[in-house]
């Protein structure tokens, strides 16, 4: 499921209304997205004043980062800032989760390819990070779509993989194991070092690989790592693999 794409709508949404709120002196929307980004990143290992724990992937973050972007530039600019504003844009970034929209992010070919791997023989597993609600949000729809049927578990990671890489190879063994994913540094460095093959399939939306894409595949592990194009061509080199 890449919904990746569903942050780039509350992002334009609240980089207008951070325009609009702060009239002639506000930087350009490209500007207020880089904003954003680099806000959002690093609020993943801020302290979350509800919880006291760093926000990592709660779901508070993404819409904290609108609020938080609003507030650094309204400092800089010396704008007052104003609390309904603050309240329309974390509004806005719960937009992001809205469950009516999981179903449509799934990949036309991702219910064909888990049945062809299943068939293979493959031990096929769902392991992700995040917020256990909203992730919950997501396994239930692969279970509507029949998808999770071919799938042995979905596991879900508090923070990082590696872990939960080397639980995988002690509870399911096999001659080979390999990880699929679209963040480099989350999916692939992690499970190359437990000793997985990567198959990277990068998105130009993820926000963790913003403008990093190029960078990415010049270090990318040739050796321990295919990058592809889409889940199709894992199935159309699966003979090579």
């Amino acid at each position: 499921m890449d919904t990746t794409d569903l942050y780039n709508r509350p992002i334009e949404k609240a980089s207008v209304l951070i325009i609009e709120a702060l009239g002639e002196k506000s930087p350009s929307l490209r500007e207020i997205k880089i904003r954003q980004n680099k806000i959002d990143c690093g609020l993943l290992r801020a302290i979350n004043p509800l919880t006291k724990r760093p926000y990592l992937y709660a779901k508070q973050r993404f819409p904290t980062s609108f609020v938080e972007t609003y507030k650094e530039l309204s400092r800089e600019l010396g704008v007052n800032t104003n609390c309904a504003i603050e309240r329309r844009l974390y509004s806005i970034g719960l937009e992001t989760y809205d469950k009516k929209q999981y179903m449509r992010k799934i990949k036309p070919c991702t219910l064909p390819l888990a049945k062809f791997l299943h068939h293979k023989g493959d031990v096929l597993l769902i392991l992700t990070k995040g917020d256990r609600r909203i992730q919950g949000d997501k396994r239930r729809v692969l279970e509507k779509m029949g998808i999770m049927k071919y799938f042995k578990e979905f596991i879900i990671a508090p923070d990082k993989k590696d872990q939960a890489f080397k639980e995988i190879m002690r509870c399911y063994r096999g001659d080979r194991y390999y990880s699929i994913g679209d963040t480099y540094k989350a999916d692939i460095v992690p499970a190359i070092k437990a000793g997985y093959f990567g198959i990277y399939i990068p998105s130009h939306l993820n926000w963790l690989e913003f403008r990093k894409l190029g960078r990415i595949e010049k270090l990318r592990s040739k050796q321990h790592s295919n990058h592809y194009s889409s889940l199709i061509e894992i199935k159309e080199k699966y003979n090579h693999l």
